[in-house]
Protein backbone atom coordinates (compact mmCIF):
# COMPACT_ATOMS: atom_id res chain seq x y z
CA UNK A 1 0.00 0.00 0.00
CA UNK A 2 3.11 2.24 0.66
CA UNK A 3 4.37 1.48 -2.54
CA UNK A 4 1.29 2.64 -4.46
CA UNK A 5 0.59 6.09 -2.07
CA UNK A 6 3.97 6.97 -3.42
CA UNK A 7 3.74 6.35 -6.69
CA UNK A 8 0.40 8.03 -6.72
CA UNK A 9 1.67 11.27 -4.91
CA UNK A 10 4.86 11.49 -7.10
CA UNK A 11 5.23 15.05 -8.56
CA UNK A 12 5.78 13.79 -12.08
CA UNK A 13 2.92 11.22 -12.04
CA UNK A 14 0.39 14.01 -11.22
CA UNK A 15 1.66 15.91 -13.58
CA UNK A 16 2.02 13.49 -16.39
CA UNK A 17 -1.82 12.57 -15.66
CA UNK A 18 -2.98 15.78 -15.77
CA UNK A 19 -1.43 16.60 -19.29
CA UNK A 20 -3.04 13.51 -20.33
CA UNK A 21 -6.34 14.97 -19.08
CA UNK A 22 -6.05 18.06 -21.40
CA UNK A 23 -5.11 15.91 -23.99
CA UNK A 24 -8.04 14.31 -24.10
CA UNK A 25 -10.11 17.50 -23.54
CA UNK A 26 -8.72 18.92 -26.51
CA UNK A 27 -9.22 15.43 -28.59
CA UNK A 28 -12.92 16.11 -27.26
CA UNK A 29 -12.69 19.85 -28.98
CA UNK A 30 -11.58 18.46 -32.33
CA UNK A 31 -13.35 14.93 -32.95
CA UNK A 32 -16.44 15.96 -30.52
CA UNK A 33 -16.42 12.35 -29.23
CA UNK A 34 -18.23 11.75 -26.30
CA UNK A 35 -16.14 8.95 -24.77
CA UNK A 36 -13.46 10.83 -24.59
CA UNK A 37 -15.03 13.07 -21.63
CA UNK A 38 -14.93 10.15 -19.64
CA UNK A 39 -10.76 9.97 -19.76
CA UNK A 40 -10.96 13.91 -18.93
CA UNK A 41 -12.64 12.85 -15.75
CA UNK A 42 -10.63 9.84 -14.73
CA UNK A 43 -7.32 11.89 -15.09
CA UNK A 44 -8.13 14.88 -13.33
CA UNK A 45 -9.95 13.24 -10.49
CA UNK A 46 -6.31 11.08 -10.52
CA UNK A 47 -3.70 14.24 -10.61
CA UNK A 48 -6.40 15.79 -7.20
CA UNK A 49 -6.55 12.57 -5.46
CA UNK A 50 -2.73 12.34 -5.99
CA UNK A 51 -2.54 15.84 -5.10
CA UNK A 52 -4.76 15.12 -1.46
CA UNK A 53 -2.34 12.37 -1.08
CA UNK A 54 1.15 14.41 -1.29
CA UNK A 55 -0.59 16.96 1.12
CA UNK A 56 -1.70 14.83 3.52
CA UNK A 57 1.22 12.99 3.93
CA UNK A 58 3.11 16.56 4.20
CA UNK A 59 0.28 17.77 7.11
CA UNK A 60 1.40 14.36 9.02
CA UNK A 61 5.47 14.50 8.86
CA UNK A 62 5.20 18.81 10.01
CA UNK A 63 3.25 17.22 13.37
Amino acid sequence: MKKIRNFVSNKIFIHVIFILGLAALWGFILLENKYLLLFVALSFMGAICGSFIRVIDEIKNKT
